[in-house]
């Protein structure tokens, strides 16, 4: 499979190979999370290079899940740190390569006879919605694509993200589920709104350990199956249960603070 500028092989990818089962080729763009890279690409979360510790915020920079796995290793995590970089410093080329890496592996999926799908906030919470090609900033150099987001420049192709963002409107082929972080004033934002929410459960990463069949009244699906975060995958109005990613002593330290994205089953 084609080696991509931005985006990551779904072949590769711990979470992508999950969805390999559906005949669904998943491509992340990773970034450095947080604020490592001198730039915050999630705003709701608090900057763990500067120990912020916002009661409004969450607390999952110390905890990112883009810090295991390959995320240990200086090369790739210096190579987040570069496209990151890029996206702010040189937004005209990063999006240009942006566009080119999402058609070619549209064109390597289906060559497979899988399906493609994007996931563009692997690692952060950037709105993709927001992001149009016009005069006022964002250009493209053929210029075609003046006053149109991502999403307009595929719109047969599904995208789909996390985001501790509520309130986002999105285009239809871009799917949003709501991580809940411990603040319920959000969560209940996002309930009102009828999104889909994803919690992390205490139920350790033991496939042995159920997780509750409900929340709050509201039928809970086992989010660990695949990473495909869709209302065609998952249904409507449910919510995305995760089993947390460390290790039990880890686990109790953060469902002792104030505001912990860890729920007690």
């Amino acid at each position: 499979m084609k080696q991509m500028k931005l985006l990551s092989n779904p072949m590769v990818n711990y979470k992508a190979k999950k969805n390999l089962k559906l005949k669904v080729h998943s491509w992340f763009l990773s970034l450095a999370p947080s604020d490592i890279s001198g730039y915050n690409v999630c705003p709701m979360a608090n900057k763990v290079t500067q120990g912020e510790n916002h009661k409004l915020k969450s607390a999952c920079s110390s905890v990112c899940v883009a810090h295991n796995g390959n995320g240990r290793y200086p090369i790739v995590i210096n190579a987040r740190i570069r496209k990151t970089k890029l996206f702010f410093e040189d937004r005209n080329t990063f999006m240009s390569l942006l566009i080119e890496d999402i058609t070619e592996a549209i064109k390597e999926s289906k060559k497979v006879g899988y399906i493609p799908t994007f996931r563009l906030n692997a690692y952060s919470d950037i709105m993709w919605e927001n992001l149009r090609f016009s005069k006022s900033g964002l250009s493209y150099k053929e210029g075609k694509y003046n006053g149109k987001n991502i999403f307009e420049i595929f719109p047969d192709i599904t995208f789909y993200d996390y985001t501790k963002i509520a309130n986002r409107k999105t285009p239809s082929n871009y799917h949003l589920t709501v991580s809940y972080f411990g603040n319920d004033i959000e969560y209940k934002k996002a309930i009102k709104n009828g999104s889909n929410v994803a919690m992390v459960f205490d139920t350790q990463n033991n496939k042995k350990l159920p997780l509750p069949s409900e929340y709050n009244g509201m039928k809970v699906i086992d989010g660990d199956l695949t990473d495909l975060r869709t209302k065609e995958n998952d249904g409507s109005n449910v919510i995305v249960g995760l089993r947390a990613k460390m290790s039990k002593a880890n686990i109790e330290k953060e469902l002792q603070k104030e505001t912990s994205f860890v729920v007690r089953v």
